[in-house]
């Protein structure tokens, strides 16, 4: 059986569109799991099975509190306005029991629906070396993958709400320290919708969620990279603070930067910039950075 986890919170309306857009053709045994994480709209209304919170938790608990309540070998998970494409499921259940794997993940396309633009994410590199490229950039959403739930329940205390809403990335992180056994699908069949119902949408919070994990992974990280990898996630830290308005943050870390390593050219050009006035710095900083997303 695979047990479908979908966390919701205020967004009935959504929620059953991506319900009923789900393509069970050829799954034959399954659940659908709704952790209502204490709506207060009329989700109790239009939802039939599910499960409500008795306050809100987040997403991170709720997926938690799904996985204690399912009844499948196998779980998925999806977010309340995501939808899965190219009959997902089937295709991740057959190589998973193929191959006896702790998780399956897929290609997939992130509709930025802020920016109003769409790109394509593939994961290939991440089945041929998952803990090297983990540790560089985050790379699979919980959504786009299909977890052996023993596995699931063997790591359930790496599910880290403190790191929300990068939470995905954390998680996989703290699971590549057991080597898992790990594949993709090379096609897209997950697509992450971002709108300013996102948790992600947020993007100062977003930036805390990424320094909080890089804080909490800084030695494993060091330990298995190279100080030019540590350096690309100060800088990108203090790119994120500075389109975050919290100036003194971002110079905090293109401190850093250049501190692990100063004979980047990048790294010397933020050192002498911050140096300068902040109006003036910023100017110059717009100059050579993109908002990260």
């Amino acid at each position: 059986m695979i047990s479908i986890i979908i966390p919701t919170y205020n967004n009935s309306s959504q929620l059953l569109k991506t319900i009923n857009h789900i393509s069970l053709d050829g799954i034959e045994d399954y659940e659908i799991i709704i952790i209502d994480d204490a709506s207060t709209d009329d989700t109790e209304l239009v939802v039939g099975k599910y499960f409500k919170q008795p306050y809100n938790l987040g997403v991170t608990l709720s997926r938690v509190g799904g996985i204690k309540k399912s009844s499948g070998d196998y779980i998925a998970f999806l977010d309340d306005d995501d939808i899965w494409l190219s009959n997902k499921l089937k295709k991740q259940l057959d190589i998973m029991t193929q191959k006896n794997l702790d998780f399956i993940m897929s290609d997939y396309i992130i509709n930025d629906m802020i920016n109003n633009i769409s790109y394509k994410k593939s994961l290939r590199k991440f089945a041929l070396d998952f803990k090297t490229n983990i540790i560089k950039n985050p790379g699979p959403f919980f959504q786009c993958c299909l977890f052996k739930k023993d596995f699931l329940i063997e790591h359930i205390n790496k599910f880290d709400q403190s790191a929300e809403p990068s939470e995905d990335w954390d998680f996989f992180i703290s699971i590549s320290k057991v080597n898992p056994k790990v594949d993709n699908i090379d096609e897209y069949m997950f697509q992450w919708n971002l709108s300013n119902k996102s948790q992600s949408s947020n993007y100062y919070k977003e930036s805390c969620a990424i320094e909080y994990i890089i804080q909490k992974h800084e030695n494993y990280i060091i330990n298995n990279s190279s100080a030019s990898i540590m350096t690309l996630h100060y800088r990108k830290l203090g790119s994120m603070f500075f389109y975050s308005n919290k100036f003194k943050l971002a110079k905090q870390y293109y401190g850093k930067a250049f501190t692990k390593h100063p004979l980047v050219l990048k790294n010397i050009l933020f050192k002498i910039v911050y140096s300068m006035p902040q109006t003036i710095a910023s100017k110059i900083i717009n100059l050579f950075t993109t908002k990260i997303r």
